[in-house]
Order: structure tokens, then sequence, then C-alpha cells
């Protein structure tokens, strides 16, 4: 177990290298001899078997018709080899890109399969590396799109790995299939945690007027209990769990403007700051409210609407990654 867990990485690393060298990254590829794979399946080999043990007991009890069926069983065997290459031979997969998603989310690359005029493509099926798979045919319609999807852990900028084509057209008993790579990549945003937006003197730490105020219609946090409460604030839940006597806080916009602020959260580490922040963006986007943003070197004006809410996200997807 030992000499196979050395042995992994260093042949893990020579198949990529090789893979790079005849497989180059592209925005588009067409499958043709010199990059289709091909070898027989797990069936294939029971097959195999059975043939071989076929035509001994033929030679052994001279039988014509097991004869017969062993050469059968081998000429299917052989002509199999020709129509699964050929299911993916000239088949031409460009790369459509991927939806920004929130980091624990699958990201769901498009990927477009085309075909030409005197041939079709089925039992076609794709996946990335430990993924589930997708599954496709390109039979009366020229081009096909289908979606295979990637999971994601953290935020950034997430560049698709090779995504296997592959094929066991007719009978499951050959494999063909190839690893391409169509240079792609998806924004992943930060995932959202909810939590109270802290309000600093003065409104924001940016210096805007106040943006906040005590009110009834977002919830803001909690906080003890104070007598002359009322009711109906108590936050009877975390009594029944124990935590103590709490009140829940509520705010109003009162500028309709907020800049939301890296330094709103002072004792929280730089990946939980981030996911606190794309929870109000995505809150104030959904409120309609302008909004701003100011990271360590970075900083968005106020503004409000969906691509201004996917600008702010992006910034904070990219924050400190080197990426842009």
């Amino acid at each position: 177990m030992n000499v196979i867990a050395a042995v992994k990485p260093w042949f893990t690393n020579r198949v990529t290298r090789w893979l790079d060298r005849r497989l180059p990254a592209v925005s588009e590829v067409q499958l043709h001899r010199k990059n289709i794979f091909i070898l027989p399946t797990a069936p294939g080999f029971l097959y195999l078997c059975a043939t071989a043990l076929i035509f001994v007991t033929a030679i052994n009890y001279v039988l014509s018709l097991a004869f017969g069926l062993a050469f059968l069983m081998t000429s299917l065997f052989i002509l199999c080899i020709l129509h699964t290459f050929r299911n993916l031979q000239h088949l031409r997969i460009r790369g459509a890109g991927a939806e920004p998603v929130f980091a624990g989310e699958e990201a769901g690359f498009v990927f477009v399969l085309y075909r030409n005029d005197l041939q079709v493509h089925e039992m076609l099926e794709l996946r990335f590396p430990k993924a589930n798979w997708s599954y496709a045919n390109v039979l009366d319609n020229e081009q096909e799109r289908v979606k295979v999807f990637l999971p994601t852990a953290r935020r950034g900028l997430l560049r698709a790995p090779r995504v296997t084509v592959q094929t066991r057209f007719p009978l499951g008993l050959w494999r063909a299939w190839s690893h391409v790579d169509l240079d792609m990549s998806v924004v992943v945003y930060p995932k959202p945690l909810e939590g109270p937006l802290p309000v600093a003197s003065g409104g924001t730490s940016s210096g805007d007027s106040n943006s906040l105020q005590v009110g009834v219609e977002d919830f803001h946090g909690l906080r003890n209990y104070s007598a002359g409460d009322s009711p109906k604030q108590i936050a009877w839940k975390n009594l029944a769990r124990g935590q103590g006597l709490k009140v829940k806080q509520f705010v109003d916009a009162q500028d309709e403007h907020l800049v939301l602020d890296w330094e709103q959260f002072p004792g929280l580490d730089a990946e939980e700051r981030l996911s606190r922040l794309c929870y109000w963006v995505l809150n104030l986007a959904h409120r309609d409210i302008d909004f701003g943003l100011r990271l360590p070197g970075v900083e968005i004006s106020l503004g409000r609407g969906d691509a201004h809410c996917k600008k702010v996200l992006r910034a904070l997807a990219l924050w400190n990654t080197g990426a842009h």
C-alpha cells in the first residue's frame, strides 16, 4: 500500500503532463483518432472470457454449433470496436462557460456538442473528476447543450479541470473516451453567512450620514432583555434552548443607502467577514437599496440593481486572490 501511495502521485503527474502536450487547453475541440482512447469495459472482458470458454469447449467436444457461436461472438466483439470509436469520432465540443455560484454549490458548466451532417452521436457521458455524470445524445439537432456540474468548496476564480467525454455505445463492451480541456472558469462567491450588521457611530464606518435606525422592518440581531421591553420582541426560541432572555432588534433604512465596510466586523477572520458582507449585499439588493462596498484596497461606490450587485459580489469573490 505504501508503494502504491508513493507511485500514484508520480504516475498522475506524468499522465497530466502527457495530456497537456497531446490535448492542450482550447476553446473548442474536435475528437478524432489522435485524441480518442478505447479499451474494453469490465463486461467486455467477461464477454471475451465467455467467448474463450465456449471456444475451448467446442474444441474438446468437437461441437460445430459451439464453434459457430464462438466465431459469431468474436466478430461481434471486434465490430463493436468500430461502432464505439465512430460514436465519438468527429464530435465537436465547445465550452459555453458557467454562471457564478456561491461556495458550497455546484457550478454548472455548459458544453455545446456539434455533429456533422452524416453522423449522429448516442449515449454520450460527460463529467469532471469525482463528480456526477451528465448524459446527452446528438441526434436530430445539429447541436446539443449539456450542463456538467462541478462541486465548489471555496470562493475565488475556479478553473474547470479536464472533462471526460466517453461512450459505451452500442453494447457496452468497449469504452471510448477523451479528456478535453476547454479553458473554462467560474466565479465562486463567498458563502452567505447570516448575522447582524454592526452600525458604527454616525451611521457607517465610511462617515456617511445615518443609514440605519431602530425600527420594525428588518431583523438586526439580539440583545439582552431590559425591563420594559415588549414581550412581542422576546426571542422565545432562544429562551427555550437555554440561551437566556434575549430581545430581537429590528432596523429601518433611513437614508436608503449604506456603505458596507470591512471594518464593521472586527474579531472575525477574512473569510467570515467576506461571508457576512456577502449576506448583506444580497439583503440590500433584495430590498433595492443603494449600497457600496469598502475592502482593503477595493472601494465600490453606491449603486443598485442586478449589475451592481454582481459587481460587488465579484469583488468579494476575487478579493486578495490575485484574479481579476
